[in-house]
């Protein structure tokens, strides 16, 4: 707010005052917006006019809110459009969260060179900056790294209901959307046809950092690795997200990950997102390689892993999970499509917990094989499991090649089809069956293999009725979680039943 000795300055001087003390008015009091955050102190409102702003403006560590009247509608937006050079906007003197910029459409950006890279055409964050971004568009913008928005280490904004559409990075680029080295939390947000070009993270490229990537949308974005969304290392808790229509490039040569790409260390958490109809030649849903996430309550379906351009690939529809450990828990991975794989490849040294996950109605293209899962030189523990419904041409269930050696454990392999080995196959002669239900297999023991009476397979209720023979049949020692797929508490009657659904 303006001091009142600054007022009577004003007066003394014949200048009128705002029209109401803190406020100023754009075009009115000042003709550009980099003009009236001049002549703000902090406390400041800046209400900016519909219209456009062909100006770069930077907030200069001022602890104002800058406020147009709409990012979205037609003829009803306030438009900061650059100058044809440099990013749109500049946050770079350590602003905190009562620097806000919101109700504004950023568009037309270039970025801002740092070590012969341009960073964040339409805004660029750094030297710890922490502001509050709220409902803008960011679009249009070009750079190397971040085409939206740049977000450098040490800068923790909240980015909150912005749309980030139709940013497009350089070759080989980063962040298509958002770059984010810093902890952002970017919440309600929707990244759409964005490009990192023959590079990471088509709508949002991680770095090392911890966001919160919570409640947003991810569509129809595209780049050549996580088109979705690219994790490089650090934990980033993605949660509640709708990943949809990402697509992975074949260029420079075939690319994984089309909804999100896990990789270098990551330790994401990933809980409650839905990935469906994202397109990839490997992990349609979910990309891992050298990687230790917790993916947990997830929906995962009706993903695609094709062969690519060159004939390869092809590994999991649903999620390919390449050395990689961590917990795969509670998810429902359904109706996808891969060469190997359908629903899950796991491969590399893979050791991952797959524990009370539904994995069922997977579909293998060409002379595909593991309509349920595929193995390849990994040994992962497949605990409470219900495998059903898979279609391959061998190993409708389970597919196991290499030096893979699957733990299989108190699961339901039922139902599957295939030209040959409708519930497994095993090339290795090191998968092993404890506690399991597994169709036309003599696996004796304590292995059964008899119809498990599912409530309602036809519509995916794989409940079981009172008079199933896997109730109070599984592991003694089962070492799964407290829930089943469905919320029903685990381990009635002292004993666990068998499959991904307590009775």
């Amino acid at each position: 707010m303006l001091k009142n000795s600054t007022l009577a300055l004003l007066a003394a001087f014949g200048a009128a005052p705002f029209a109401a003390a803190g406020t100023i008015n754009v075009p009115a009091d000042y003709a550009t917006i980099q003009a009236a955050i001049n002549a703000a102190v902090d406390g400041d409102l800046i209400k900016v006019a519909a219209g456009q702003y062909p100006e770069n403006i930077n907030t200069l560590g001022k602890a104002i809110t800058i406020k147009g009247v709409g990012s979205r509608k037609p003829g009803k937006t306030t438009e900061i459009t650059g100058s044809g050079s440099g990013s749109v906007v500049t946050i770079q003197s350590g602003e905190g969260a009562g620097t806000v910029l919101t109700m504004f459409a950023i568009k037309n950006g270039k970025g801002t060179l740092v070590n012969g890279k341009l960073l964040g055409g339409g805004v660029y964050m750094t030297g710890g900056s922490d502001p509050t971004m709220i409902d803008c568009a960011i679009g249009f913008n070009t750079a190397d790294w971040g085409a939206g928005l740049f977000i450098d280490v040490g800068s923790d904004p909240l980015i909150q209901d912005c749309l980030i559409a139709n940013n497009v990075t350089s070759s080989k680029g980063l962040g298509g959307g958002i770059y984010a080295a810093g902890l952002p939390v970017l919440d309600a947000n929707r990244f759409a046809e964005n490009t990192a070009t023959t590079g990471f993270g088509g709508g949002l490229y991680t770095s090392g950092s911890s966001p919160q990537v919570i409640n947003g949308e991810f569509d129809k974005n595209i780049a050549w690795y996580g088109a979705g969304m690219h994790a490089q290392g650090g934990a980033p808790v993605i949660t509640n997200n709708l990943f949809e229509e990402n697509y992975v490039t074949v260029n420079p040569i075939n690319g994984e990950g089309a909804g999100l790409s896990l990789v270098a260390g990551s330790t994401a958490w990933v809980a409650d997102n839905e990935f469906r109809l994202n397109d990839a030649h490997s992990g349609g849903g979910i990309y891992t390689y050298d990687a230790s996430p917790t993916i947990v309550n997830n929906l995962i379906h009706s993903n695609k892993a094709a062969l690519g351009a060159k004939g390869s690939f092809g590994y999991g529809g649903g999620m390919s999970l390449g050395k990689t450990t961590g917990v795969v828990e509670l998810n429902e991975i359904y109706s996808n499509t891969g060469a190997l794989g359908a629903g899950v490849a796991t491969r590399s040294s893979t050791t991952t917990l797959l524990s009370g996950n539904i994995i069922d109605l997977n579909t293998t293209i060409g002379s595909g094989f593991g309509g349920g899962v595929y193995s390849k030189d990994s040994s992962p523990s497949i605990l409470g499991a219900t495998i059903a419904a898979n279609d391959a041409v061998k190993g409708g269930g389970v597919y196991a090649i290499g030096k893979s050696a699957p733990v299989i454990d108190t699961s339901i392999i039922y139902f599957n089809t295939a030209g040959t080995n409708k519930s497994f196959f095993d090339g290795t002669g090191l998968m092993t069956f404890g506690f399991s239900d597994v169709e036309a297999a003599s696996l004796g023991g304590s292995s059964l293999s008899i119809d498990p009476q599912f409530t309602d397979m036809a519509n995916r209720n794989y409940s079981l009725l009172s008079t199933s023979p896997v109730i109070d049949a599984g592991n003694f020692g089962y070492s799964g979680g407290p829930i089943d797929v469905y919320g029903n508490s685990r381990v009635k009657g002292g004993r666990v039943d068998m499959g991904a659904v307590e009775f």
